[in-house]
């Protein structure tokens, strides 16, 4: 009887502290231990001397944003760009479009970036309108992601969202065309278009072209012993060296290098026919943006062309841009 009687009050025991072990023992402890597994930690992060440092945290999103950006210089909105531009946002309707001036683009960057002062006095100071047209560019697609179109381009056919093909949407996060491209030989210094770029925000590779340039702004104020806004058009140089396609191009080739390390070859992504996908970076051959400027046989397989690049070239000239009175919208 007595035996009994302690195997009943061990067996409640056991009972109770079964009960306790399931209800307040750690549930990720105890699969651990009946699993025999345990949790590798993640490595911590290793950053290279050729990363880009961080610009600022921004949302993650799964797709490229249907939003139009574009830059109205001081003339504002002309007849012949209301037709360009209308001939993207008529044929996309789900896309939103923002249209910055002077003003808007100066109080977004001092808004959106006050936690990079090097970004908000450079742009600020910059004395053309075409470096801070190329800037703001990049800036709001960081920032914000969407599309970015010159006032000069019009879109044919095909619909925004079908620029990308189904396979890589998921996994992309910029989206870049070539302008010199097919046919131009081998020594050509091969250059991404700028007047149509797309983006999700927080794109790496346009944080790297975003600090190549401010490298590029102080190289230029050493070697003349100026400051930004005390830069001459003669002192900038070439234009699409310093903030433009061969900037950017550059700077995206660059970040890729650093990113994919071994993976990455350059040669794989010239003369190209099809859309190629590099990491996070869709590369689209140059008949999608600029048509034109590639050189293609009647026997070369070509896709449609997404834009026309009328090359209205309002900023070449000794202002770098338009310089006409703004006109309030």
């Amino acid at each position: 009887m007595f035996l009994s009687s302690r195997r009943s009050a061990l067996a409640s025991t056991l009972t109770i502290v079964s009960l306790v072990l399931i209800f307040f023992f750690p549930s990720d402890l105890w699969h651990i231990i009946n699993d025999k597994t345990f949790p590798v930690p993640s490595p911590p992060p290793q950053t290279t001397t050729s990363a880009p440092k961080s610009t600022t945290s921004v949302p993650s999103v799964t797709a490229i944003p249907e939003k139009i950006w574009y830059k109205l210089g001081p003339q504002g909105m002309t007849q012949q760009v209301r037709e360009w531009t209308d001939s993207c946002l008529n044929k996309n309707p789900t896309y939103k479009s923002e249209f910055m001036t002077d003003l808007s683009a100066d109080a977004y960057v001092k808004e959106k970036f006050t936690h990079r002062p090097d970004i908000v006095e450079a742009f600020l100071a910059l004395p053309f309108p075409i470096l801070k047209a190329d800037f703001l560019r990049y800036l709001l697609l960081f920032k914000e992601g969407g599309v970015y179109s010159d006032l000069d381009v019009s879109c044919n056919d095909t619909p925004i969202r079908d620029w990308t093909p189904a396979q890589y949407k998921k996994d992309v996060n910029l989206v870049v065309g070539w302008e010199f491209d097919v046919g131009w030989g081998d020594n050509i210094v091969r250059e991404f278009a700028t007047w149509t770029i797309m983006a999700r925000p927080g794109s790496p590779h346009l944080s790297m072209v975003l600090d190549d340039i401010l490298e590029g702004l102080r190289e230029k104020t050493k070697e003349y012993n100026v400051t930004i806004a005390d830069l001459t058009w003669s002192m900038v140089g070439d234009v699409v060296d310093l903030t433009g396609p061969r900037r950017m191009t550059r700077s995206i080739l660059k970040s890729l290098k650093a990113t994919l390390r071994d993976e990455f070859d350059e040669k794989s992504i010239a003369t190209l026919f099809e859309p190629k996908l590099v990491g996070d970076v869709l590369i689209l051959p140059g008949y999608a943006f600029a048509r034109s400027s590639n050189h293609y046989k009647p026997e070369d397989t070509q896709g449609p062309a997404l834009v026309t690049h009328h090359f209205d070239g309002s900023w070449k000239n000794d202002h770098g841009g338009q310089t006409a009175d703004p006109v309030v919208l």
